[in-house]
């Protein structure tokens, strides 16, 4: 039988004044040759050489196949790609554009690839305080938690005047059975409840928290070791906490008025706060009926709860009718 052999190049009907061809000889091919101007800022910003900094590897050398600076800098550029999922690096690690950013294009060994698999990442992602027999790399998680707060303060070429803290929690939803599952009643779903802390665009703090737990009773932690940090080098700058109204808790305002740190949070709405503002309120809503628009007016007065504030705070309450329906708001 005659051996037929593929034509090296294939054209199709010319379009838009244009020859189209397919040709079969690109050789290893990538669909993500945009990370390398990743690449290119993670060089300028240090991120995953300062990052790997913070672990330190008692491995075996005569074993080690893939540095510690190595892998971060995989998975760095994996999430980068949205590649969240570990097993996703089976087949990246073969990858020619990924083993061109993590400076890895082909394995040192016999029967390796150029970049390490899901289970070597695996045990990079689970190192904890101390080595065990299957993980030996160990996290230094004081290091990395004051890591993000440094390269925040290193973009500014002098000290800020004033800057904002946004804290939020939200849903990291789990789809299996993973450790430390939780269901949670606002969002409907078993999830996490990473708890963020930022400054515009700069992530400072990023901790993972099970769904059970309440994310404004452990901010202050965060926040105390944020602005410590931040005020050894810019000891006059001036600090607003904001968060919503899981955050306005007693502890946290407490210490932010006691070391000069201004806070904005939002407030849950109760019987007595509507109660407050009953006159401001109708005196809205008959606007909002006379005139077929919405309409809304604004209170500041003291307040104190019942039993969970240790001392009286200014609110501010928006009162606003829409459509007939009430949307009042409180900070």
């Amino acid at each position: 039988m005659q051996t037929e052999c593929s034509a090296g190049a294939y054209e199709f009907p010319a379009s838009c004044g244009r020859r189209v061809v397919a040709r079969f000889d690109g050789g290893r091919m990538s669909s993500d040759g945009g990370v390398i101007l990743v690449k290119q800022a993670d060089d300028i910003l240090g991120l995953s050489r300062r990052f790997a900094a913070c672990f330190r590897d008692e491995r075996h050398p005569a074993f080690v196949e893939y540095r510690v600076e190595d892998l971060v800098r995989q998975r760095i550029m994996g999430l980068a790609l949205g590649y969240e999922d570990l097993n996703d690096h089976d087949a990246l690690r073969h990858d020619p554009v990924m083993g061109l950013v993590s400076g890895r294009l082909s394995g040192s060994r016999a029967n390796c690839a150029a970049l390490a698999g899901k289970s070597t990442l695996n045990r990079l992602e689970r190192s904890g305080q101390q080595a065990d027999r299957y993980c030996r790399i160990i996290a230094d998680h004081e290091a990395l938690a004051t890591l993000f707060v440094t390269l925040f303060m290193d973009q500014h070429e002098r000290a800020a005047a004033r800057i904002v803290l946004d804290v939020d929690a939200t849903d990291d939803r789990i789809h299996g059975h993973q450790e430390g599952r939780a269901f949670h009643g606002y969002y409907g779903h078993n999830c996490y409840l990473p708890l963020y802390i930022f400054c515009g665009d700069h992530l400072l703090s990023a901790t993972l928290r099970t769904a059970d737990r309440d994310p404004g009773k452990e901010a202050l932690a965060d926040i105390r070791r944020i602005v410590e940090q931040i005020r050894s080098r810019w000891p006059r700058v001036r600090i607003l906490v904001r968060g919503d109204s899981g955050f306005s808790r007693d502890t946290l305002m407490t210490w932010c008025e006691d070391n000069h740190v201004d806070f904005l949070s939002g407030l849950a709405g109760n019987t007595r706060l509507y109660d407050r503002i009953a006159s401001l309120s109708a005196e809205v809503r008959d606007e909002a009926a006379t005139t077929g628009r919405a309409a809304r007016g604004f209170a500041s007065f003291d307040w104190i709860t019942k039993d969970s504030w240790t001392r009286r705070r200014r609110v501010v309450a928006k009162a606003e009718w829409r459509h007939g329906n009430r949307y009042h708001r409180f900070i």
